[in-house]
């Protein structure tokens, strides 16, 4: 890990040998989960994994939406009971980004579309690939810049771009390329974009009796 918050955790088998590695940016941000399930690809290693989560859950309800974010402990997390609540600090690797001046300029950009999405919106998209896909770690979001700032990964001196991002659920770390966009946010300006999640949790505290209730519900039973 780097002091710019650039990280690689590296993945080592039981025989001492380099399995795998997983990117993430070590930031600042909180979203609250309820972990439904765990989900691997044909592509993982061992110690690879995401979750099936609803963001910003409410007691004996679902959540603002449900999405899957690869996480780079997950290993460390294979004996917790699901369903399981925590904060991750969620890493967003962007595809592409757009920036806006203000709610106003997002706004207008809309206009004339059959539909428009809210400046703090949230779509799965790694929800909806063909059927029999496993759920994929991506998401298209939008929202407020809360702060930003040009880095420096010290370690191998490529140099990348940060935002602190207010969406629908939480609060997430961006990262991007400067040649996707080479402008560094400002607070008060609209974020949005295609992303890949990595996400980081220190701890999930299961709770066996409202998961009971949850999956009678998922299941269709009221």
């Amino acid at each position: 890990r780097s002091e710019s918050g650039a990280a690689l955790w590296l993945q080592v088998n039981r025989q001492g040998e380099l399995d795998g590695a997983h990117p993430h940016f070590h930031g600042e941000s909180k979203v609250a989960i309820r972990a439904m399930s765990r989900v691997h690809s044909d592509s993982d290693t061992e110690l690879d994994g995401s979750f099936h989560a609803w963001a910003n859950p409410e007691p004996n309800l679902e959540g603002d939406y449900p999405f899957v974010f690869d996480s780079p402990n997950f290993y460390q997390l294979a004996d917790v009971a699901l369903p399981a609540e925590g904060i991750a600090q969620i890493a967003a690797f962007a595809e592409e980004v757009t920036l806006y001046g203000s709610e106003e300029e997002y706004s207008a950009a809309q206009d004339g579309d059959e539909v428009k999405f809210a400046s703090q919106s949230f779509i799965p998209a790694g929800l909806f690939g063909n059927k029999g896909d496993s759920p994929a770690a991506h998401a298209i979001f939008t929202g407020h810049v809360v702060r930003a700032e040009r880095k420096v990964n010290e370690l191998g001196g490529g140099e990348f771009i940060w935002a602190m991002v207010e969406t629908l659920g939480g609060t997430y770390d961006v990262v991007f390329d400067p040649e996707i966009c080479s402008t560094v946010p400002q607070p008060g300006n609209v974020l949005s974009g295609a992303f890949w999640l990595s996400g980081l949790c220190e701890s999930l505290d299961s709770k066996a009796g409202f998961g009971r209730k949850v999956l009678h519900r998922l299941r269709g039973g009221r």
